[in-house]
């Protein structure tokens, strides 16, 4: 259990290195290439830290016996899962991860599968893991260890500005990326209907139609631009969340993943054959 704000803080960096590290791991297993899968751009996951932190305060009393130290990290992580699925979810409008797919889920942020895996890693953590990172945090100097926080914790602040603000950007691309899509289907159905008129009305109202072809072509323009601008913290956070879905605007996220993974294969394809 940590005694102080110092073990406290030092815990939470630590299990959220870890927790990152997992994340790629799995990743890399899945995938067979380096994702950085943290909601932040730097090599933590918050959650993993409190998670630890949570399972520590709460079941430490209890983990003499494994049936409920198994039991309350199973419903423990389940609970703070769901809990961070749902407010993330309802603070960016965006649902960052999604189990529907698997049996026993519980509206997608939670499943039977992984919440297993959490309450036997939870597990593992305390009667294995921790024990020795706790005494190596009493072991080195502290002087040493506050400087590391020093150092880190100012990092994970301005990264969560830094993330924040880009999740914004990014809902705001797609809010304009549908509204352009919107008046690029609105302005295709009125030249459409146009064709459908008599020569006469046609060519009466060819200047209207000059012009409304001269606007879909500056916004189909537009559209294109707005799906092919190649933004970092854009591109990492659908690489690290590949079955985030958009609350307002998930048809034009998932066409800016499309063209996304068009993209790079395009990029891909042009390296090998310059090569």
């Amino acid at each position: 259990m940590p005694q102080t704000g110092y073990e406290f803080l030092l815990i939470f960096v630590i299990y959220a290195f870890l927790g990152w590290c997992t994340e790629v791991s799995y990743a890399a297993l899945d995938l067979g290439k380096f994702v950085n899968r943290g909601f932040l751009n730097g090599p933590y996951c918050p959650i993993y830290g409190i998670g630890v932190l949570i399972v520590i305060g709460v079941l430490t009393p209890l983990k003499g016996n494994l049936l409920i130290l198994f039991t309350g990290s199973f419903f423990l992580t389940s609970v703070l899962e769901y809990l961070t699925g749902w407010i993330l979810e309802q603070v960016f409008h965006n649902k960052w991860w999604d189990y529907s797919e698997f049996p026993f889920n519980i509206r997608g942020y939670v499943c039977l599968k992984f919440s297993v895996l959490w309450g036997l890693a939870c597990s593992f953590i305390m009667l294995v893991l921790h024990p020795m990172i706790y005494k190596f945090i009493q072991v080195i100097p502290k002087t040493i260890g506050v400087i590391f926080l020093a150092a880190v914790l100012p990092a994970f602040a301005v990264d969560c500005i830094f993330t924040v603000s880009t999740i914004l950007k990014l809902n705001r691309r797609l809010k304009v990326i549908d509204e352009v899509a919107g008046m690029l289907h609105e302005i295709s159905d009125e030249i459409g209907e146009n064709i459908y008129e008599n020569v006469a009305e046609a060519m009466e109202k060819k200047e209207i139609a000059d012009k409304k072809r001269a606007e879909y072509e500056k916004l189909a323009k537009r559209h294109r631009e707005l799906l092919e601008d190649r933004i970092f913290g854009h591109e990492r956070l659908l690489k690290a969340f590949p079955g985030m879905k958009s609350t307002n605007y998930n048809d034009s996220l998932q066409k800016l993943r499309l063209h996304l993974r068009e993209l790079i294969k395009k990029g891909k394809e042009k390296e090998e054959a310059d090569r």
